[in-house]
């Protein structure tokens, strides 16, 4: 370490002024002072510190998620949590963007407001969680379970459900542009006011579906059992306006 930084650790330390003349040389002192800015000096401690984290706290911190099952406001992106039973986790305002979270196990888990974009989360059972608020653009939730799970207003743009149940679910003004739900089970699924735009629902199950107020443009229901669902006018694809 150069004389420049030790001068800079030591002010922000409190260090008396006779030890850093003595480490750094009385001549170089007035130098340094006059030359580096306090905000720069700021910039140049944030740096050191930055790396002088410990190298177990990556993994200690998983293991407190897996004994707690509490994560608030974390930043775990790109983490492995997959075959991991999670089932009634905390991960609120979290950030999982990347994680992997292949046949995890979060039933009843509370993930309002995380982050999950391009998460993988197949076959994931995710019976009853909660992603209010929740953003998932371009995750994998292939064959996932969300029967009864409540992502109102999340954004699941791109993301990719084919197969997914999705019975009894909450999807009210969510985001669902170029998502695909090929195959997927939405009885009773709710997708009042959401964005349906470009949509893939070809082969879905959508009996019971409520669709009222969605947006509906370039969306594919071809081969989709809509047998009672409610169309964004109001009325079911048979002209009546029982549900």
């Amino acid at each position: 370490m150069n004389s420049k930084a030790i001068l800079i650790i030591s002010m922000l330390l409190g260090v008396p002024a006779i030890i850093i003349f003595l480490i750094t040389g009385g001549e170089k002192v007035s130098y340094l002072l006059e030359s580096e800015p306090i905000d720069s000096a700021k910039q140049q401690i944030a740096k050191v510190t930055s790396q002088l984290q410990p190298l177990g706290a990556k993994k200690q911190n998983i293991d407190k998620i897996l004994k707690t099952k509490r994560c608030f406001g974390c930043n775990i992106r790109g983490i492995d949590l997959s075959g991991i039973d999670l089932t009634g986790a905390d991960f609120r305002n979290s950030d999982l963007s990347g994680a992997n979270l292949t046949d995890t196990k979060m039933i009843d888990a509370n993930l309002q407001g995380v982050r999950l974009n391009e998460a993988n989360l197949t076959k994931a059972d995710l019976h009853g969680a909660q992603f209010d608020n929740s953003e998932l653009k371009g995750a994998n939730l292939t064959e996932a379970n969300l029967f009864n799970a409540r992502l109102s207003n999340a954004d699941l743009s791109n993301a990719n459900l084919k197969g997914s149940e999705l019975r009894d679910a909450d999807l009210i003004g969510s985001q669902l542009q170029n998502a695909n739900f090929t195959g997927a089970f939405l009885y009773g699924t709710r997708l009042q006011e959401a964005n349906l735009t470009g949509t893939d629902f070809s082969s879905a199950r959508m009996r019971y579906a409520n669709l009222r107020g969605a947006t509906l443009d370039s969306t594919n229901f071809s081969g989709a059992d809509l047998e009672f669902a409610v169309m964004p006018d109001g009325k079911t694809v048979y002209g009546t306006t029982k549900y």
